[in-house]
């Protein structure tokens, strides 16, 4: 059924325009008039043709989609707020999500920044432990399935091909079978008996990410079997990727499920630290490493010093862009957008047809002078006596025109790899350059605040709104900030707060009772969160932070730290 611009459904929800029409039925922008707000409104067509049985599976699959994401509850997937039936088709109402595919990301830059697709990584990584804990699978996870926002964060959508998973149970399947999409679905999607598991959501995941890294859609798992080495190396293709990141990838898509990942927290944690055992090539000596002795401010702690709600990063542009989820095996899988900034864009299927970043050095230093080479001794003249000449004629020779002295040519001043630093952090980035790459602006003050744990520290940087865990072990990772002003202070719902240890809060307890590497790896914190006006830099590969008390850290993107 095509509906008119102005038309209503369920006495609620009017329609704005059609989105996507695909081979099942169509996505539509809709108006909640209750709510007064965007979303969008999936509908599943009666097909003509079909048997009755085949319809009722169909049926069965859409109110099974409805029903999963109904009780979903995430920051990274899109919410399922109603579904209904009306005439012979079936609905789906959802939230109306502003962004652009990574598909369209793709083709728009060909390879992504890899700090950007780990900081996506890990949001869609998140996703999928708390949907694989809730018993969930996506299988159909790729480009066109990931939603960037304006905002920065990372939208896991089309839940089409959604599978219930019981661990205790293998016989579980879906009511519709189908593989998904061939570059990103693991070879156990193509069997006939649809054995899958959560390690068939790494693989999708991999294939993406690796996309996103190189530019280039990987090889089928049918290919790949054929022929093993068709699948060419991320480093191959985009030698700025870090070493770990591409031995993650790399078992992330093993064709063999046992090979990969077992679960989205463990390929999580490879991609935000080296995977042990993986090499790296160190360019110059490194400064002393951090220890668990540490230097703390006498500043008691104090407030952050707003209370203003934290924004998330802005990754895309300012304007607006609309996206409405649409299902894999009933409309299809890809996303359309039709209108760009400034006018909102939109989604579609894959088959659907569109219409539409001076304190004193504290930090040991070294400088790597070049030895000249020595200079070689040069032979000396041998003093052979000349030839006693023959005079045949009175003729005296001819003379000879001596030629015009040329000009030395000015010499070229070399124009250095990047443009030198300067300021409070210019001889750590001497040092560090190798591994820092270029300055990506120059170095600013920035609200930060900070809280000591038993095996390391946390900062929140209010410039990027980043949580950083510091582990006195040597690695880092970076974390977006997901607490906002209104949550609980405290997010731990496996124990109560306590006063000794202090339980970390708010931003830093969300981090800190979220990811399960944090917490196990810091420990209980020793003090209470402070802020101050700390000093930062930014690199290609890195960034470079100072405390008001002068502790300097330097952060590679590798997941190495030093002090």
């Amino acid at each position: 059924m095509t509906f008119e611009t102005g038309q209503v459904l369920q006495n609620r929800y009017r329609i704005v325009s059609l989105l996507g029409q695909g081979g099942m039925g169509a996505v539509y922008r809709a108006w909640d008039t209750r709510l007064n707000i965007p979303i969008a409104l999936k509908e599943m067509t009666s097909q003509p043709g079909l048997d009755p049985q085949t319809l009722a599976q169909l049926r069965q699959q859409f109110q099974q989609e409805a029903t999963v994401l109904a009780r979903l509850d995430h920051p990274n997937l899109v919410n399922v707020t109603d579904f209904f039936e009306e005439g012979n088709n079936t609905y789906l109402v959802m939230n109306f999500v502003a962004g652009e595919s990574l598909a369209d990301l793709i083709a728009r830059q060909g390879t992504l920044p890899e700090r950007d697709v780990l900081t996506w990584a890990g949001q869609l990584l998140d996703a999928l432990a708390y949907c694989h804990d809730q018993g969930v699978l996506h299988r159909d996870i790729k480009p066109q399935n990931v939603i960037i926002r304006p905002d920065g964060r990372a939208m896991l959508v089309d839940f089409g091909l959604v599978k219930l998973w019981d661990p205790h149970d293998p016989r579980t399947r879906t009511a519709i079978r189908s593989m998904g999409t061939p570059e990103y679905a693991p070879p156990e999607q193509y069997d006939t008996a649809g054995h899958t598991d959560p390690r068939s959501d790494i693989y999708g995941l991999g294939a993406t990410l690796y996309h996103a890294l190189t530019g280039q859609s990987p090889p089928t798992a049918t290919q790949r079997i054929v022929n093993p080495a068709i699948l060419s190396p991320v480093r191959a293709l985009n030698p700025q990727t870090s070493p770990h990141v591409e031995t993650a990838l790399t078992r992330a898509l093993e064709l063999r499920p046992e090979a990969r990942f077992k679960n989205a927290t463990e390929m999580s944690a490879a991609l935000k630290y080296p995977i042990q055992g993986s090499t790296r090539v160190v360019a110059h000596p490194a400064p002393q490493r951090a220890t668990g002795t540490r230097v703390v401010a006498p500043t008691p702690p104090t407030a952050r010093r707003k209370a203003t709600p934290w924004k998330w990063i802005v990754a895309g542009g300012a304007a607006i862009l609309a996206v409405a989820l649409l299902g894999g095996a009933i409309l299809g899988t890809a996303w359309l957008f039709g209108d760009r900034p400034p006018t909102p864009a939109v989604a579609d299927l894959a088959s659907a047809t569109p219409t539409g970043e001076a304190a004193a050095e504290n930090v040991p230093t070294t400088t790597n002078t070049p030895i000249s080479p020595s200079a070689s001794p040069i032979p000396s003249d041998t003093d052979t006596p000349s030839p006693p000449s023959t005079t045949t004629s009175d003729t005296p020779p001819p003379t000879v025109t001596p030629q015009p002295t040329s000009t030395p040519l000015p010499t070229e001043t070399p124009t250095p790899a990047c443009p030198a630093v300067t300021g409070p952090f210019a001889s750590i980035w001497q040092s560090e350059q190798a591994r820092l790459g270029c300055a990506t602006g120059a170095a600013h003050d920035s609200w930060m605040a900070q809280q000591h744990f038993e095996w390391g520290q946390m900062f929140w940087r209010e410039d990027t709104d980043n949580m950083l865990a510091v582990h006195n072990s040597g690695i880092w990772g970076s974390y977006q900030d997901i607490w906002h002003e209104g949550d609980p202070e405290y997010s731990c719902s496996d124990s109560a707060p306590e006063e000794s240890p202090p339980t970390p809060k708010r931003g830093f307890g969300k981090i800190w009772c979220t990811y399960t590497e944090v917490r196990n790896g810091l420990g209980w914190a020793t003090d209470g969160e402070r802020g101050f006006n700390g000093t930062v830099q930014d690199f290609e590969r890195g960034a470079i932070i100072r405390t008001d008390s002068g502790e300097t850290y330097v952060l590679f993107d590798d997941g190495d730290w030093l002090k």
